[in-house]
């Protein structure tokens, strides 16, 4: 499953036109609307150089959570994470320290954009 995300977004972005940033924001965009319903956020920053976003509630935690499978759960949904930010190339990376389906208080994406 894991080869399959990364192939699939590579393949995304591959289709749409622009910078590799470009590419990353339009996937995004589009992941925010579909899974936005589900996370309660608190952006900490979003400037030039960085996105900073803590997800408060993730109702894809509580739903792997509530089946004993928390692990499945972040390889099938907080690992696309990064295979959305892999679109970015060179200019979009992400971090992240932590995460509700490991049973943190909240998760910490911390997106930085390389100059343009």
């Amino acid at each position: 499953m894991r080869d399959w995300s990364k192939q699939l977004f590579a393949a995304i972005g591959h289709g749409i036109e622009g910078s590799p940033r470009r590419k990353w924001a339009s996937i995004q965009s589009v992941w925010g609307e579909v899974s936005g319903k589900e996370v309660e956020v608190e952006i900490l920053r979003h400037d030039e150089e960085a996105l900073e976003i803590d997800v408060t509630r993730c109702r894809f935690a509580e739903f792997f959570r509530a089946l004993g499978e928390p692990e499945l759960g972040a390889l099938l949904i907080c690992e696309t994470d990064f295979d959305i930010a892999a679109a970015g190339g060179s200019e979009v990376s992400l971090t992240r320290d932590r995460t509700i389906m490991q049973g943190a208080s909240s998760c910490t994406f911390r997106y930085k954009f390389a100059p343009r």
